[in-house]
């Protein structure tokens, strides 16, 4: 039996057809493998360059946090304003590589921006910067937005801003850091550059990260200062007598055992003055408490204008009483300061009174109470003497008790 020819026509036909179009499937997959290895090898490509990338934003990411670590523990370790400031301005600075900045503080009592530190700038630009209002400036625009100010070129952005066109031209680039804490603007940090362009978007993280720790940094020492201040006046307050505005008697044993103390170690001389008022009761009694009151202000006031400041020490020893500690006179030169008191207070014009002093200058070996004693022994010489007189004390006497004058 034979075949067909038709029907072996036809299947050879269809065949050829299948094989045409197996050959395109193969091409297709031929290209598709080509574009899979294509991208293979990109993504190896690409892979062999991860870990770098990686690395490179590992070692920035480092970079940033030791610059924010450092920085933070710098401002953190003081509570004095100056140094934070400084040493703020100068960990910013050495993290950016660069060498021109400035902290401004605000006044906002004043309305005004202090700067306090700077590096970096002009004679002429920081005496025109030393104060300036905070409506006007770059300075006063971060501080009255409180946000980052980044300026980028000469103009685009410089508008309205004079002394930035006028006074900066070679920077290019400029960044403006609020300070903060608790929500206010307590400062203002500046960076500047002659390049364009130069701060990076991780670079003004940092800054704006370290301009937190600053501001808190800021409002610590304030608070310390504020602190310190009101310690020091209710200090001041329990050791002065509030009539005459000299140490009282408390603070007059304190620093007299301080002063003896010192003289021994550096044999030097010491000498007392203690001060009477004469006749004080009968001017009350005539005149009145408050004028008596006034007379007693004259004497400190006459004290005060004859003594060394900040060397020697006027104090009210109690009642018509006053002290006087001269570190370093002997008798003759105590001498001169009390007839100089007597005198100054003699000028004031406070009828029908005077001062009578006793003087004494100690000796070596001798005790606070003896040296009160001796002075206080003269004094009462002088007032018994008619008054308005300079005495001095006698030498103690050897091998008798304390106090025991010749």
């Amino acid at each position: 039996m034979t075949d067909n020819p038709q029907q072996s026509e036809s299947g050879n036909g269809s065949s050829l057809v299948e094989l045409e179009e197996l050959k395109e499937q193969l091409k297709a997959t031929a290209a598709q493998l080509e574009a899979a290895r294509n991208q293979v090898s990109e993504l190896k490509q690409q892979l062999r360059g991860y870990p770098e990338q990686l690395e490179q934003k590992v070692r920035e990411r480092t970079r940033e946090l030791e610059a924010i670590n450092r920085i933070a523990a710098t401002v953190s370790r003081s509570l004095n304003l100056d140094e934070i400031l400084k040493d703020s301005l100068e960990k910013v600075l050495e993290f950016l590589e660069l060498g021109v900045g400035a902290i401004f503080l605000v006044d906002e009592k004043k309305g005004e921006l202090d700067m306090m530190v700077h590096r970096g700038l002009s004679d002429d630009l920081v005496s025109r910067l030393l104060v300036t209002p905070i409506d006007n400036g770059w300075p006063g625009r971060v501080a009255r937005d409180g946000k980052p100010l980044l300026i980028e070129g000469n103009g685009a952005g410089f508008e309205g801003i004079a002394e930035m066109r006028a006074g900066l031209p070679e920077y290019k680039s400029l960044v403006g850091i609020p300070l903060k804490s608790k929500g206010r603007v307590r400062g203002v940090l500046c960076v500047l550059s002659s390049k364009k362009n130069r701060f990076t978007r991780e670079e003004l993280n940092v800054l704006v990260t370290v301009g937190g720790e600053i501001g808190v940094a800021i409002e610590n020492a304030w608070l310390y200062e504020k602190s310190y201040a009101h310690s020091k006046k209710m200090e001041e307050l329990s050791i002065t007598d509030s009539l005459t505005g000299l140490f009282n008697r408390r603070h007059f044993y304190r620093r007299l055992k301080e002063e003896i103390a010192r003289a021994k170690r550096q044999h030097h001389q010491v000498s007392l003055l203690v001060v009477d008022l004469d006749n004080l009761k009968d001017y009350n009694d005539r005149r009145g408490h408050l004028k008596g009151d006034e007379a007693l202000r004259g004497v400190a006031e006459a004290i005060t204008a004859s003594i060394r400041q900040d060397v020697d020490t006027g104090y009210r020893y109690g009642g018509d009483e006053f002290a006087i500690i001269l570190p370093y006179s002997d008798e003759q030169e105590a001498a001169v300061v009390a007839e100089r008191i007597r005198e100054t207070f003699e000028g004031l014009a406070f009828p029908d009174t005077g001062l009578s002093l006793g003087l004494a200058q100690f000796e070596s070996g001798e005790e606070v109470d003896s040296l009160v004693s001796r002075a206080d022994t003269a004094m009462y010489v002088a007032k018994n003497s008619g008054g308005n007189r300079v005495f001095k004390a006698g030498k103690k006497k050897k091998g008798l008790g304390q106090g025991a004058d010749e």
